[in-house]
């Protein structure tokens, strides 16, 4: 374990600039991991972080020590808790932050058993809430438009608790080109859709579309997809915040899946 005790350490300069970054995370392909859970997460996902760095507080909480110790043969920075602060995101600092390798997209199976696609969320919040009950409710893939929220930036891995390391999670894609090259069935979410959620059969392979915190699905989106779909709201609310609405998604799909057919039924 190596200790810094400057600002003006190449090493350390690396990892402020990678943390405080969007571009530079983007250029290396790697990410920064603030906090013991993201941390464990990467560790009982099988990953391995690239380097560490922890606070002389950090390290004299068991939870972080232990993890400093799983981490090896990462290399390990110890730093004064002054230092830390101007590595940490987060106005309270957690005293351990890993910089990891960012997990290769594959490509997402045609007959993949529930899929998100996000066009256009923008906000990280609702990103990060979205991949966290993507990975709750047994989703593979979370595949996301151009004009996303980089789904691996601080906010958004924070919001995520960890659910990057469940998921398979593709940028950069067209609604139109996911639609193109999925198998199963699409359903957009759109609330002037004539067919409510509750009435759809989700029990096969299902990818569902979320749209934009205000202007929702594009057009193009929702004519693609093979049926729209609206989450009935009997109170006296316009919409339902983008994360609430996928989440209410994906759990009906599984409340579904968790029942056999009526013929099976004894």
């Amino acid at each position: 374990m190596k200790r810094v005790t400057s600002r003006g350490n190449a090493a350390l300069k690396a990892v402020v600039k990678l943390a405080h970054s969007a571009s530079e995370r983007h250029r290396s392909g790697l990410s920064v991991l603030d906090g013991a859970h993201l941390v464990a997460a990467l560790l009982d996902a099988g990953g391995k972080p690239e380097q560490v760095v922890v606070s002389d507080a950090g390290l004299a909480d068991a939870e972080v020590a232990a993890l400093v110790e799983r981490c090896k043969p990462a290399p390990v920075t110890l730093v004064a808790d002054r230092l830390f602060e101007a590595l940490s995101t987060v106005q309270s600092p957690t005293g351990l932050v890993a910089v990891a390798r960012t997990p290769a997209a594959r490509t997402v199976a045609a007959d993949a058993s529930l899929v998100l696609f996000l066009e256009d969320i923008q906000d990280p919040g609702n990103v990060g809430t979205l991949l966290r009950s993507a990975a709750a409710a047994g989703a593979s893939d979370v595949v996301l438009s151009p004009r996303c929220a980089f789904a691996w930036s601080a906010k958004v891995l924070r919001a995520g608790m960890g659910a990057h390391f469940a998921l398979n999670i593709v940028e950069g894609v067209e609604a139109i080109d996911f639609l193109g090259s999925y198998g199963g069935a699409s359903v957009a979410l759109d609330g002037a859709a004539p067919t409510s959620l509750y009435d759809l059969d989700l029990r096969a392979p299902t990818a569902f579309l979320v749209g934009n915190e205000g202007a929702g699905l594009s057009d193009g989106a929702r004519r693609g997809a093979r049926a729209r779909a609206r989450i009935p709201m009997p109170g006296r609310m316009e919409s339902l915040n983008a994360a609430t609405a996928g989440a209410i998604c994906l759990f009906e799909a599984v409340r579904q899946r968790g029942k056999a057919p009526a013929r099976e039924r004894r």
